[in-house]
């Protein structure tokens, strides 16, 4: 089985591998991951002969604290803060004693002072024994960290100090002492470790923002009466109210109401949408205004938001391919530069005999040297990509997804879900009769009635409902409907459609209305682009990136869909497994190949391709059948994957010349490479040097938060759109009477409306007066256009 658990006191990425590589031995564990950044570990064991408890006890055993998932180890910033300031007070007195002299301040005498100095020293080191502690028990399970070098350096100067101190009552000539330097490095470390811990935490800001907001407490209507329950109370079937500003806290179905609901802390898309009874909603919504109740279908971990939440957290505690090196080499850092300052000492012992200097360049190696900027270069901005990725609706599903997706060249689509919304709509209807399209529509309502043709629900939904009786039905397949409606035989499907019909509406499906031989009206269906497929594949392609769509369509539709967005490489009448035949063909070109699409059906292609990228519904996401899943269905959500992952990339590898070019040139420094240039580093200003490392890397992994998102908005097509915000269109006749009307005026390319918005967003150059004009002469008014 797999567990995760909580694990505190970690300090460094030597302490991860430390753990793992005690883990490792332990008989029945298969493997072993630990995330420095999260504070957490993933084992895989068998339970037949090890357990959970074994493994948390040998977590301990090794200086470390352990609890299953969920249960905080530690709260290390707080605790942190208080050693830091605690410490700063005694520090600022031994820092008087030890350096008042140099610039004039009376001190007292030196078999005063030292003692003094001494014990405040040793009381700061006892208020950071955490270091002390941590130090000794890494060493004696071989798997020495940053603290062993911390408590060496500092130790070894006070010991070095008391030693001095002693010999000063003797008589003996004593030289400087390093008391202050011994407290001063523990401080400065702490204070490192305190804004270190500020930092991480907000790199891991957006998870924390998502967490919250899950209300703590809901109203539900129970036995018809209203009460407020812990949300973790609530249970499949109960009905919660929601109103103006509300945070929904389940997944379900709206029963009663109307209101507006922002989805964006899921989807990643700010423009809120409205709903009603009948509508699903998702936990982690806000209700914006208006009132529903809403019948819980998921609760608890079970919803759409605790697996979001979950699988960003995964993420950002997985390791990424390029953390491995850092870590083997973590593996060796400290023995190594123990190694190196113990040959400093004998070296510079050797070249001037001065115990003091000697001492001081050892001592200096021991602090400067930072083990912890490089085991956080890669996991901090781990953390913080997929804390990004997650605010706009991106899901990466480990460390590994998110870098490997900058190498994407390539992507592949599918078509239904995909570039389209997956749902057959009316997109034109004509009357050829002097039959008003009202009794059109209600005659062809109660026609579709009772057909159970896929393309009857998009018939019923543009037509009004109606009362009609029908008799006589009957269903002729390939053909479609012959029914009496009031006495009249009417036919509805295929009957009377010509081939010069069909190439009008190459690429949709015709429903049309007949009475004998005679063809009264038509409705074209069709499952429509989405909104912004056309300018993401422009998108994609002005980044260099090739675009393929395959589908099982037939040919014409695929043809139309192809051109529509833009791509000039398709492929119809694809079976699910043939997609994979697809990407692999893309795959043997050479190119590094992402496969897009709605990850049911599409599952062998996606776990084919290099990057499988599966969108969401908003609903109900396969979390675990990508690589990344896009929440939204935004298909700007792959141009931004993309562009994350490059950002990401490019900061870890910032991050990880940083750790080691610091280390390389910074060591040497310590140790009296450039002493002949009068350039010598105290203790002190070492451990300066050594905290800013590690604030470097944790800062700079920030940057991440700054990814400008690619919006419609900045994508440079060539098309000129117009909206115009439009009052009194109530229904789907206005709907398609305003389009018609619009579509009718010189100067216009297409025209898409969005009646619950009321908006008519127009492409191509009319007059904007002839628009206004014509829609308020059909008796609604136009409030403003942009």
């Amino acid at each position: 089985m797999t567990a995760k658990f909580s694990v505190g006191g970690m300090s460094c990425s030597a302490c991860s591998t430390g753990i793992e590589k005690a883990l490792r031995r332990l008989e029945g564990v298969k493997t072993v991951e630990v995330s420095l950044m999260a504070k957490s570990m993933t084992v895989d064991f068998d339970e037949q002969k090890i357990s959970s408890d074994i493994i948390i006890a040998n977590v301990e055993k090794l200086g470390y604290t352990a609890k299953p998932f969920g249960q905080d180890a530690e709260n290390t910033s707080d605790r942190v803060k208080k050693r830091f300031f605690i410490s700063l007070m005694l520090l600022i007195p031994l820092m008087y004693l030890s350096m008042g002299a140099m610039i004039g301040l009376p001190v007292p005498s030196q078999k005063i002072n030292y003692p003094v100095q001494a014990f405040l020293a040793l009381i700061i080191m006892i208020i950071n024994k955490k270091f002390f502690v941590s130090g000794v028990r890494a060493v004696k399970n071989l798997s020495p960290n940053m603290d062993t070098l911390v408590a060496l350096g500092s130790a070894s100067a006070y010991i070095y100090s008391i030693v001095e101190s002693v010999l000063m009552y003797t008589g003996a000539i004593v030289h400087h002492v390093f008391f202050e330097s011994a407290a001063m490095v523990l401080v400065l470390v702490t204070l490192g470790k305190w804004l270190e811990e500020k930092s991480k935490r907000k790199t891991g800001e957006e998870i924390e923002k998502l967490s919250k907001l899950i209300p703590k407490t809901v109203t539900v209507v129970r036995d018809g009466k209203e009460s407020t329950i812990m949300t973790y109370e609530v249970v499949v079937g109960d009905l919660l109210i929601a109103r103006a500003g509300d945070y929904i806290a389940i997944d379900g179905q709206i029963t009663e109401g109307h209101a507006t609901v922002d989805k964006s802390a899921i989807t990643g898309e700010s423009i809120p949408d409205e709903v009603s009874q009948g509508d699903l909603v998702t936990s982690g919504s806000i209700v914006k205004n208006g009132y529903i109740i809403i019948k819980a279908t998921k609760v608890g971990e079970q919803t759409l938001f605790s697996k979001i939440i979950t699988a960003v957290k995964t993420a950002g505690a997985s390791k990424a391919p390029v953390q491995k090196l850092a870590d083997k080499i973590s593996q060796w850092f400290v023995p190594v530069v123990t190694l190196i300052a113990i040959l400093t000492f004998a070296i510079w012992m050797i070249i001037n005999g001065d115990l003091y200097t000697s001492f001081n360049f050892a001592i200096s190696v021991l602090v400067i040297s930072c083990p912890c900027a490089l085991g956080l270069a890669t996991p901090v901005a781990i953390m913080a990509a997929t804390g990004k990725g997650a605010s706009m609706g991106i899901l990466f599903k480990d460390a590994e997804s998110l870098q490997k997706a900058k190498n994407v060249n390539c992507v592949v689509l599918d078509k239904t879900a995909t570039l389209t919304i997956g749902k057959p709509k009316v997109s034109d209807f004509e009357n050829y009769s002097d039959i008003p399209d009202e009794q059109i529509f209600s005659i062809c309502y109660a026609l579709e009635q009772k057909s159970n043709h896929p393309l009857a629900d998009a018939v019923m939904e543009y037509c009004k409902q109606t009362t009609h009786t029908v008799t006589d039905y009957s269903y002729e397949i390939g053909k479609g409907i012959k029914a009496t409606v009031d006495g009249t035989t009417y036919y509805l499907g295929n009957f009377n459609v010509t081939d010069e019909l069909k190439e009008k509406y190459l690429g949709k499906s015709i429903v049309a209305l007949s009475k004998e031989q005679k063809l009264l009206a038509l409705f074209s269906v069709s499952d429509c682009l989405k909104e912004n497929a056309k300018s993401a594949v422009y998108n994609l392609n002005q980044m260099g990136i090739k675009t393929v769509m395959l589908t099982g369509d037939n040919q014409s539709t695929a043809k139309v869909i192809a051109e529509q967005v833009g791509i000039s490489e398709y492929k119809a009448q694809v079976l699910p497994t043939e997609k994979l035949d697809g990407v692999n063909y893309y795959k043997n070109q050479g190119l590094y190949t992402a496969m897009v699409g709605d990850g049911i059906n599409d599952s062998p292609a996606l776990k084919g391709a290099d990057l499988g990228i599966a969108i969401g519904n908003g609903t109900d996401i396969a979390i675990d059948s990508a690589d990344v899943v896009l929440a939204s269905g935004n298909l700007y959500g792959i141009a931004n994957a993309i562009g994350l992952s490059k950002k990401a990339t490019s900061i870890i590898k910032g991050n990880l010349f940083w750790a080691f070019i610091y280390n390389v040139l910074m060591i040497p420094v310590a140790g009296g490479a450039l002493s002949f240039l009068g350039v010598v580093l105290s203790p002190m200003i070492a451990a300066a040097a050594m905290c800013v490392s590690s604030l470097f890397v944790v800062t700079n992994a920030l940057r991440i938060n700054g990814y400008k998102k690619i919006t419609e908005g900045e994508t440079p097509l060539k098309e000129n759109k117009m909206t115009f915000k439009i009052e009194g269109m109530m229904c789907k006749h206005c709907e398609a009477k305003v389009k018609e009307i619009i579509s009718g005026i010189e100067g216009v390319n297409s025209v898409e409306i969005k009646l619950k918005k009321g908006l008519a967003i127009v492409d191509g150059t009319p007059d904007v007066d002839a628009v206004k004009t014509a829609v308020e002469s059909a008796g609604y008014k136009v409030l403003s256009v942009k």
